[in-house]
């Protein structure tokens, strides 16, 4: 009889060890089993609003930087913070798809910003995707929520109050796919409209190759082409919006693979762009999905006429009148 006990405790000890969690607020490297079974199970539908993630969390949830980015790449928060500010992190939760991907929810903070992350991993523990889910606000006629539904729903919503006294919101809806992006699949708004002027970001940098030029269809339809860091290699700027209410965009360096065809592909992007030149004009075909630069219910495709640039004024000499 002892002896039999004497194993139950030896089993129960061994027991407790296995399911004590990790510390994962130290220096160091925990394996991705570690890492995962760190967070705590979510029920579903979750929702956080931008009060709650301002809340202070208990030092048991910290995770250090040196073992999240062991997982996961920085340039998930680093876009938000900046390569020099150092948020703290913390394990929000976690919802696990059987067989399927596993969803961990991380606070990132500092004294001035706080937010949260969707962090995703495939079923063999690969990190593929992020996103923000919602993060403080300090305009108090604002408010923000994220929420994540029992079918795998991601929402993020903000409301506010406009000056007619009218109650304004917009939301949009993502699902993570198997191509690894969390895709825009609804978008819904009660704003008004208001018309604005596009911005170009690429419209003063060098023009000098043969493609480069503006190829327009009208001042909200329109294709950019500027010189790339060689020959082979052209920067682009496309903005499109058609008359039943969708839009894309999208910025990126494209490469020529034959003498007037350039492609659009980056590594962890779905996305495949063809830009096709022929004479004075541009073809868009959209190779693979690129769904998460417009809306579903369109497509970056169509032709676009190249303009003629303006001529720059003459130097005047001196002397000369």
């Amino acid at each position: 009889m002892q002896k039999f006990l004497t194993i139950c405790m030896a089993v129960l000890v061994l027991l407790a060890c296995k399911s004590k969690k990790k510390d994962l607020s130290g220096e160091d490297p925990v394996d991705i089993n570690d890492f995962i079974g760190f967070f705590q199970e979510l029920p579903l539908p979750y929702a956080m609003a931008d009060t709650q993630i301002s809340r202070k969390l208990p030092d048991s949830l910290l995770i250090s930087t040196k073992i999240l980015n062991q997982f996961v790449p920085d340039t998930v928060y680093s876009k938000n913070y900046g390569k020099n500010t150092h948020p703290k992190f913390y394990a929000l939760g976690k919802i696990e798809v059987e067989h399927k991907e596993t969803y961990l929810l991380v606070k990132a903070a500092t004294l001035a910003r706080q937010m949260a992350y969707i962090l995703c991993f495939d079923e063999d523990k690969n990190f593929k995707a992020a996103m923000p889910l919602v993060h403080n606000n300090p305009d108090r006629r604002k408010s923000i929520t994220g929420s994540i539904d029992k079918r795998w729903v991601v929402t993020t919503s903000e409301t506010h109050k406009g000056s007619d006294g009218q109650q304004y919101y917009k939301l949009n809806a993502y699902v993570y796919n198997t191509a690894g992006v969390f895709t825009l699949i609804k978008i819904e708004s009660n704003e008004p409209v208001v018309p604005k002027e596009v911005y170009n970001p690429i419209d003063t940098f060098s023009r000098k190759h043969k493609l480069s030029g503006d190829y327009v269809q009208n001042k909200k339809n329109f294709v950019s082409v500027r010189d790339g860091r060689d020959a082979k290699k052209l920067l682009f700027f496309i903005h499109f919006e058609r008359k039943d209410d969708c839009s894309g965009e999208l910025k990126g360096e494209a490469v020529l693979v034959k003498p007037n065809i350039a492609q659009y592909r980056q590594a962890g992007d779905p996305c495949v762009l063809q830009l096709a030149f022929s004479g004075n004009k541009v073809t868009l075909s959209e190779v693979q999905g690129c769904g998460n630069y417009r809306g579903i219910k369109c497509i970056f495709e169509g032709s676009y006429t190249k303009t003629k640039e303006a001529a720059k004024p003459k130097k005047k000499v001196q002397g000369k009148k």
